[in-house]
């Protein structure tokens, strides 16, 4: 239950309305705006979806022996991103086991 304050009670002092004063006005739904901004987005990436790999995404996915399951499920914790062993001399040392495990 809301207090009323000395000047709502006295029902005068003009200048701005109290906080909660226009009862039943609502503010509009921001949903149409979210469906909205959703759709766009997608409908912005709907082109890439039947695209092949390009650039590094041919040895990262399409040769990884770690991503095509040619290797044991422990490889992927050893390896980097491209599947080459993290104590090798070529390696990136970049270490993503769970992106991997994604693809796998």
């Amino acid at each position: 239950m809301r207090r009323r304050t000395p000047q709502a009670s006295q029902g005068g002092g003009g200048g701005a309305p109290q906080h909660g004063g226009e009862q039943g006005k609502r503010c509009p739904s921001a949903w149409p705006l979210y469906g909205l901004v959703g759709t766009v987005a997608v409908a912005c990436h709907l082109n890439g979806l039947s695209g092949d790999f390009v650039h590094d995404d041919i040895p990262a996915v399409t040769l990884n022996k770690d991503v095509l399951a040619a290797s044991p499920i422990g490889h992927v914790f050893k390896n980097d991103f491209w599947g080459t062993p993290m104590a090798d001399l070529a390696s990136h040392k970049s270490y993503r086991p769970l992106t991997i495990l994604t693809f796998r």
